[in-house]
């Protein structure tokens, strides 16, 4: 047996130990790489997203304008010096009727949903945990109490799926009133709504796009009631803020039944406008109305 000096032994056990600990802090190293990596690639968007909550979308993707048909005053009469000339109003009491019926079916059938949507501005959002945020809070729609709760979902970096469901007090409960997926700059939405919520049915589909560029934007409503033989009808509702326009704002409205597509075009300020309607006129031409909403030659 050799005998090594003492000193050596300390100097081998101190090298031996030092070799173990770089290889101790190594493994750490490698174990808390993997860890971070996982919780990383795990779920980034809620890891990046979930101390700021997502924006409320804009009421523009949701709620279509039904303005600008609504304060003629067509009592008017025009003459003279005893003379008895009645103006017609007939092109646009043509367009406003379309429109005024639509939108008497949409705020019979919207009022709760539109509701709680408009509601949801007043509150605050709270984190839930997985990316989500809920919006809870009561509200009131002719007389009547809901609750509601708005939950907000990032998808990836650019899109956010909203779902409204509502109870109401001391009627149905947690009906899953409407869907939809917004991008966060708000640009493009996409919806989808119940109605009758007793017996939850699809009623609408809204279709919301927005050109900031071109200052142009456009929300259509699409009748999607199952088995209804309306299925298909829409309206689409288009401004333009390009000031050289004659006309910076339209409606589109086509009735699937009898394939007609009426479309009506008007100036937000000065309010004149023009219509066509093959059904109604019988041909494809344009009928036009002044600033007062008097007929007119085009």
């Amino acid at each position: 047996m050799i005998l090594l000096p003492k000193s050596f032994l300390n100097t081998e056990a101190q090298y031996l130990k030092n070799r173990i600990m770089r290889k101790m802090n190594y493994v750490l190293v490698v174990l808390f790489g993997l860890i971070l990596m996982q919780s990383c690639t795990k779920d980034p968007v809620i890891d990046e997203q979930q101390g700021v909550a997502p924006k409320l979308p804009s009421q523009e993707s949701f709620i279509m304008p039904f303005s600008g048909f609504e304060e003629a005053d067509t009592t008017d009469l025009k003459g003279g010096s005893g003379a008895r000339n009645f103006v017609t109003y007939t092109n646009w009491f043509t367009a406003a009727t379309n429109i005024v019926v639509w939108n008497a079916v949409i705020v019979l059938n919207m009022a709760v949903p539109v509701a709680s949507f408009a509601e949801a501005f007043r509150h605050d959002g709270e984190y839930q945990g997985n990316g989500i945020w809920l919006w809870a809070y009561s509200y009131t729609v002719h007389g009547k109490s809901y609750e509601a709760e708005l939950t907000g979902q990032f998808l990836n970096e650019g899109e956010v799926q909203w779902d409204m469901f509502i109870s109401e007090v001391g009627g149905f409960s947690k009906v899953h009133f409407y869907t939809g997926v917004v991008t966060t700059d708000g640009t493009k939405g996409e919806w989808t709504l119940n109605f009758q919520p007793n017996n939850p049915t699809p009623y609408l589909n809204i279709s919301y796009n927005r050109d900031d560029a071109n200052g142009t934007a456009s929300i259509r409503y699409t009748n999607i009631i199952p088995s209804s033989p309306d299925q298909g009808d829409y309206i689409e509702y288009r401004e333009n803020t390009d000031a050289s326009l004659q006309f910076d704002r339209a409606y589109d409205v086509y009735r699937v039944a009898q394939d007609n597509l009426l479309e009506i075009e008007w100036h937000e300020q000065n309010k004149e406008g023009r219509v066509k309607n093959p059904e109604h006129f019988n041909d494809s031409e344009w009928r036009c109305w002044d600033t007062n909403f008097i007929d007119i030659d085009c």
